[in-house]
């Protein structure tokens, strides 16, 4: 058996190592770019949260803050449906990602559970939620497409 004669005979083993190394390719290549994804949802996330938060925060309205997040952590708990507990959270936690009271990737990965939320579970239009919405976007930069889905359409 001659050297092409080896080569056609394992043509398909040759075609699937090919097929193999190109997908691994294509896998690298995309897990880098949802990497970069998230990190400039991070940075941005950080950028607004610096740049709309006070130089100084009096005890008091950080006192508040932190109690209003409790309890609308709680609120949502019981109630998920609810259009006032879901603008409650999604504006406590923007005040307290821009006035550094949560880490900014802990309020954002809260409030994509909100919005995860609303998307599957879309009920009446809310002005409420959609004021909640509109501060939960300038906190939260990389939810922005997310959140004009959903004041585009019919839900709360």
């Amino acid at each position: 058996m001659t050297f092409r004669d080896g080569l056609l005979k394992a043509r398909g083993q040759l075609t699937f190592i090919a097929a193999l190394a190109i997908s691994t390719g294509i896998i690298i290549y995309l897990e880098a770019l949802d990497t970069e994804a998230h990190i400039q949802g991070r940075v941005a996330t950080e950028l607004s949260r610096q740049r709309n938060a006070p130089a100084t925060v009096s005890p008091a309205i950080e006192a508040a803050v932190r109690t209003n997040l409790q309890r609308s952590e709680e609120a949502y708990g019981a109630d998920p449906d609810s259009p006032t507990t879901r603008a409650a959270l999604l504006s406590t936690l923007s005040s307290a990602v821009q006035l550094g009271i949560l880490r900014p990737e802990d309020g954002l990965t809260r409030a994509q559970r909100v919005v995860a939320d609303m998307e599957r579970r879309r009920g009446e239009p809310s002005t409420v939620v959609d004021a909640a919405l509109g501060s939960a976007a300038v906190a939260f930069p990389s939810l922005q497409d997310r959140i004009a889905g959903l004041n585009a359409s019919p839900r709360s």
